[in-house]
């Protein structure tokens, strides 16, 4: 993701960032979720690690514990995206999440400026949530839910 408008909020204790972009991706975005006209149009909304070290970095390597494996999936070095894809193997990347580097315990997210792909989301219930009429865009949506959620954003 080239540009887009940059988030932060203080991490709430217990959680990591993986916890952050499961709960988005599982549990805060589906309410909000259109629901498809046509079979094949449907989007799937995931979430993505990105291991440091780039694509050739593994976090899984035969042999590792699960709480090896766990460990590595919540370190502070690891990132994630939340991307949403649909069958026709369009996608796109909403959000990127990362620790921020110079403030400990902030999370950072990078927010698409990329419009929102058509049938992802149900217009009337993103109005209800930004409480504001066409003001649909991928940062308002993410600082809602966050802040809904207990998460205060950084003093600018």
């Amino acid at each position: 993701m080239s540009t887009g408008t940059t988030l932060q909020f203080h991490l709430n204790e217990g959680w990591t960032l993986r916890k952050v972009a499961t709960a988005l991706v599982r549990e805060w975005l589906p309410p909000f979720r259109a629901v498809p006209e046509e079979k094949g149009n449907r989007w799937v909304v995931d979430r993505v690690v990105e291991a440091p070290g780039g694509p050739k970095a593994d976090l899984w390597e035969r042999g590792i514990s699960t709480p090896d494996y766990e460990a590595r999936l919540d370190s502070p070095d690891v990132c994630w995206s939340i991307r949403a894809r649909n069958r026709r193997g369009k996608g796109i990347i909403l959000a990127h999440l990362a620790m921020s580097n110079d403030q400990p315990e902030t999370v950072t997210m990078l927010v698409s400026l990329n419009p929102f792909p058509e049938a992802l989301f149900d217009t009337e219930k993103m109005e209800e949530l930004l409480k504001a009429p066409g003001n649909l865009e991928m940062g308002a949506l993410f600082a809602a839910l966050l802040t809904n959620y207990g998460f205060e954003p950084v003093a600018a």
